[in-house]
């Protein structure tokens, strides 16, 4: 037998790849499909996603508190008339235009979420240091709320929050007892000055407990002091005549 057959039929060199290199191949084939596949059943809700990015830029100080907020989302509100729809997207314009024109883009913030919508204040807006009696400047912003809701068959929370500085006096004793009487205010003035049911309403101090960013620095203790307004989507619908806006 001749030494070129010899090799030949003894497997030796010829053409095309290596064995080892055409089954690495396959495996890295798979490995890149099978992320692909990964990728295309993975979805971002971006609803979350910007809230989250939001409170993380609030957090590093980033951005300033009000672009920190999503402004553009609107609310989810499925289980309401299209009449009731508009009418509430109509307040919400005008409310961010009531801010606007009051100069309160870094005080109020509105922001709709998929369980309703939130309303938050700072506290300056609202009491002054240390009080929990409304300042009259807080009724217009307070009075939009209530138009807010008057179609809405909804429950309303209202939660005061404050910063970490300790505060003793003989009336507040602790940031537990001036959070709950901040957010009782409100609360009554909903109750004095609108037609909502009182089973509808509830009111919550969480102190210095729930803070939006760290009570590291002025500006962050300053974002936290806040009253914070949850007109929450609710299954009842409640019939409404079709009158002109």
């Amino acid at each position: 037998m001749s030494r070129k057959k010899a090799k030949k039929e003894n497997g030796g060199s010829g053409g095309g790849a290596p064995g080892w290199m055409v089954t690495y191949g396959d495996l890295m084939s798979l490995l890149l499909t099978f992320f692909v596949l990964i990728v295309s059943f993975s979805s971002i809700e971006l609803r979350k996603f910007q809230k989250a990015m939001g409170s993380l830029k609030g957090a590093l100080g980033v951005l300033p508190k009000e672009q920190s907020v999503t402004y553009q989302v609107e609310p989810i509100m499925p289980q309401l008339t299209d009449f009731q729809k508009r009418r509430i997207q109509k307040v919400i314009s005008q409310m961010r235009n009531m801010i606007k024109s009051e100069g309160l883009q870094q005080d109020v913030a509105l922001d709709a979420t998929d369980n309703g919508i939130i309303i938050r204040i700072d506290s300056p807006v609202l009491f002054e240091v240390g009080e929990a009696a409304l300042k009259p400047q807080a009724y217009k912003i307070l009075d939009k709320v209530l138009e807010l809701t008057q179609d809405w068959s909804n429950s309303i929370r209202v939660e005061g929050h404050t910063d970490n500085q300790p505060i003793h006096t003989a009336q507040y004793p602790s940031n537990w007892e001036l959070s709950t009487a901040r957010a009782l205010s409100v609360l009554r003035f909903f109750l004095g000055h609108g037609h909502i049911e009182p089973q509808r309403l509830a009111a919550v101090g969480y102190g210095e407990y729930h803070p939006l960013v760290p009570n590291t620095t002025p500006q962050n203790r300053a974002i936290n002091r806040r009253v914070e307004i949850y007109i929450e989507n609710d299954r009842k619908v409640e019939t409404l005549k079709e009158n002109k806006f």
